[in-house]
């Protein structure tokens, strides 16, 4: 299809100064003053260690793709009024796999907790992000606690993306220990004082 009027900066590699190459994408060193470093996602730490270090349970795919023909942004191959939720147990640790399909970049929030962006980093030393940008073409893996009982908004937040199909909710349930089902998942109330479906801890 005709990509007319999507004049998107190319990535350019620059070498780190351990050696290695490194992507830098255009929005990464737009205006640095000459002589300091425009930081990397591969730069970021916690500033205190994490609490939970666990590795991941199970991985949850988030494809992002897009028709800019047709307008229209969509999770895993459909827009918001066509997915199913993504369901999770409280206390499960798992990993997000945000996959961008897509020629444009998408910044993904999770509404209600914090990911630890995995960019090479220590488990106990993983940044907090409750937005990651994901590249166009590129991968970007998360991990989350999910501790946060309720319904979470989840959606690329560019908000003609997010109005144009590409959101969808995880829900983050109590359920039977013995039940791996996930039409046994019930989303629960949010019980504590920051209410249901707001940012807690942001």
């Amino acid at each position: 299809s005709s990509m007319k009027g999507m004049d998107h900066d190319m990535p350019s590699k620059t070498v780190s100064s351990s050696g290695s190459d490194q992507v830098v994408y255009g929005w990464a060193n737009a205006s640095t003053p000459a002589g300091l470093k425009a930081l990397q996602y591969s730069d970021l730490q916690s500033l205190t260690p994490q609490k939970d270090t666990r590795a991941p349970e199970r991985e949850i795919e988030i494809r992002l793709g897009g028709n800019m023909e047709r307008y229209i942004w969509t999770i895993n191959g459909k827009k918001f009024n066509e997915t199913e939720p993504f369901k999770v147990k409280y206390g499960e640790r798992i990993r997000l796999k945000f996959v961008n399909d897509s020629m444009m970049a998408h910044p993904m929030h999770l509404h209600g907790m914090f990911m630890q962006l995995e960019n090479g980093q220590d488990p106990s030393n993983m940044p907090n992000k409750h937005t990651v940008i994901v590249p166009p073409g590129k991968t970007v893996t998360t991990l989350l606690t999910a501790d946060e009982l309720g319904e979470w908004a989840i959606h690329c937040h560019l908000l003609y993306h997010m109005s144009a199909g590409m959101m969808n909710k995880l829900i983050v349930a109590n359920v039977d220990s013995n039940s791996t089902d996930s039409k046994d998942v019930v989303a629960q109330p949010n019980t504590n004082d920051k209410g249901v479906n707001q940012h807690a801890h942001h």
